[in-house]
């Protein structure tokens, strides 16, 4: 772009560890237009985990980064507390630069079952480990499609809370047919459903995992 970008340089030297692998771009106010400009002018081989929350990137922005080189060494990615609804999920979703891709944190977003779905079916995050969904707006659809998911065969910590999850969302959890190496759910504050919450306390497959958090269920060690 024609546009001056010596911020984008100065940004770098301040958020770059001394390792090379560590960027933070965190609270920088970064909205749609910067995320196209890091997404057009930022390439670094060895960056292995990027902050990117508390800013204003919303869908086109998320897909502009997700398509570009900038996410390819990718390890871990912190866009939590954006303006990132379903479109931007399933950007991520279909990217062929997330496949390095362990840890993805999207909570306080704006993501709902489309997006969910599209997080589960997707077969370039299958090395992903971690997955914060948490303070989002994820119905039964997603979570049903996330319980089923045979894509996601690395996940061992999902975080659902605080999202609008009903009796169907929790059934399919308390089955959770899918997800083989899950080993952390976290499913509070969800929609207040006692059949649901009965289902998922009884869950003989959910007593099989390290630690799970329900609105009935304590946490294990």
């Amino acid at each position: 772009m024609a546009e001056d970008i010596s911020y984008i340089r100065k940004w770098i030297k301040r958020g770059l560890s001394k390792d090379k692998k560590t960027l933070d771009f965190s609270n920088k106010g970064i909205d749609n237009l910067i995320a196209e400009e890091l997404a057009e002018n930022v390439a670094l081989p060895d960056i292995e985990i990027l902050y990117l929350h508390t800013n204003k990137i919303k869908d086109e922005g998320l897909e502009e980064l997700a398509n570009s080189e900038f996410f390819e060494p990718l390890k871990e990615l912190w866009v939590y507390e954006n303006k990132i609804g379903d479109n931007g999920a399933v950007a991520l979703a279909e990217s062929d630069n997330v496949l390095q891709l362990r840890y993805l944190s999207l909570y306080t977003n704006r993501v709902g079952d489309d997006g969910a779905i599209a997080l589960a079916n997707s077969k370039n995050l299958k090395n992903l480990e971690t997955l914060d969904l948490s303070f989002n707006r994820v119905g039964d659809l997603g979570a049903e499609a996330l319980a089923k998911s045979t894509c996601l065969k690395n996940l061992k910590v999902l975080h659902l809370d605080a999202n609008r999850i009903g009796f169907k969302g929790m059934q399919a959890l308390a089955e959770l047919s899918g997800l083989q190496n899950l080993e952390t759910l976290n499913i509070t504050y969800n929609l207040v459903h006692p059949q649901g919450l009965a289902l998922l306390d009884n869950s003989e497959r959910l007593q099989n995992l390290g630690k799970v958090k329900t609105d009935i269920l304590k946490a294990e060690d």
